[in-house]
Formats: C-alpha cells, sequence, structure tokens
C-alpha cells in the first residue's frame, strides 16, 4: 500500500506562500536611494568652534541619526571647561528642518561637579538657488556655576553659522 500524495484544491502551496511573504518583506525594507542625506554644520569665529553632522531622512518625520557635534569654546575669559566639548543625539533637545529652514537646538550638562551647561541654537535659511547651503545665525549660553563661593560663569555668544545639507 502506497501513500499517494494529493495536491490542494484552489489554494497554492506552502513553499509558494514563504516565497510571497519573503518577497513582500523584503520589499517593504527597501529604501530608496534619495531617503537619506547628510547634514554638515559649523561656526568659526572668535567666540566659539564648533561642527556637527548628522544623517537625516527626508520626508515629514525628518529624522536625525548619528549626530555628532563638538564645540570649542574660545572667549578669553571662559572656562577650560567648555574647551572642548563633544556631543552625541541626546544633546539634540529639537530640530527642524523643513522647506528653506533648518535650525537646531542642542543642550549639553556637565556630568561632573559643578555644574555646567551649554544650550546652542542655530537658526539657518537656505541661501537663494542653492537649496543644499544654509547660513544664518547661532546663539550660545554658557553657565558653570560658582567654585567655593565664587561667581558662576554666565556668557551669551551669538555671530554666523553655515549648513550645507546634501
Amino acid at each position: 500500500m502506497g501513500l499517494a500524495v494529493r495536491p490542494r484544491r484552489g489554494g497554492l502551496g506552502v513553499g509558494v506562500w514563504r516565497c510571497v511573504v519573503a518577497a513582500v518583506l523584503v520589499h517593504a525594507g527597501a529604501v530608496p536611494a534619495g531617503a537619506t542625506g547628510t547634514l554638515n554644520c559649523s561656526i568659526d569665529d572668535k567666540a566659539i568652534a564648533f561642527e556637527a553632522e548628522a544623517v537625516f531622512s527626508h520626508g515629514l518625520a525628518a529624522s536625525f541619526s548619528n549626530f555628532r557635534a563638538e564645540l570649542n569654546a574660545r572667549g578669553k575669559d571662559t572656562p577650560p571647561t567648555f574647551a572642548r566639548v563633544e556631543m552625541d543625539g541626546a544633546a539634540l533637545a529639537h530640530h527642524w528642518f523643513h522647506g528653506d529652514e533648518l535650525r537646531l537646538h542642542l543642550y549639553h550638562e556637565r556630568a561632573e561637579a559643578p555644574f555646567g551647561s551649554l544650550e546652542l541654537v542655530l537658526r539657518t535659511r537656505s541661501r537663494g538657488e542653492d537649496e543644499a547651503a544654509f547660513a544664518g545665525r547661532y546663539e550660545l549660553k554658557l553657565f558653570l556655576a560658582g567654585v567655593d563661593g565664587g561667581k558662576a560663569f554666565e556668557r551669551t555668544y551669538r555671530g554666523r553659522a553655515t549648513c550645507s545639507a546634501g
């Protein structure tokens, strides 16, 4: 007595369904080549040197990933605490990248005593016909609590900022 294999009526076999599901999943995970871009911003004046870079997605969410930044405060009275501050995506409190506007809001606190913080806001717009080049202004606020009852350090710096997105 032999075993007979009978085909299913009106349906596809399990192997065919697995192939269909796999094809749908692969297609859904595919990202168009133009879906991401790179962002670079810089400031270079007497008060500070600043460089930031990130990968961003196009579209309504316009999320940033792999955000990295370094700020070097150069003011003659600026405490060494702010001579070199490295930041990642945790410092990116807010961003706006829509149409001809690009804005970044960074906030960073010192991990050790005395308490200190920096807040940097960049407000830029695309320049003329070059939609990838942005220029504008920045405002940097530095704060460092006083040590041993000393006076706290507070400064606000303003100047020009540039960014590029491609």
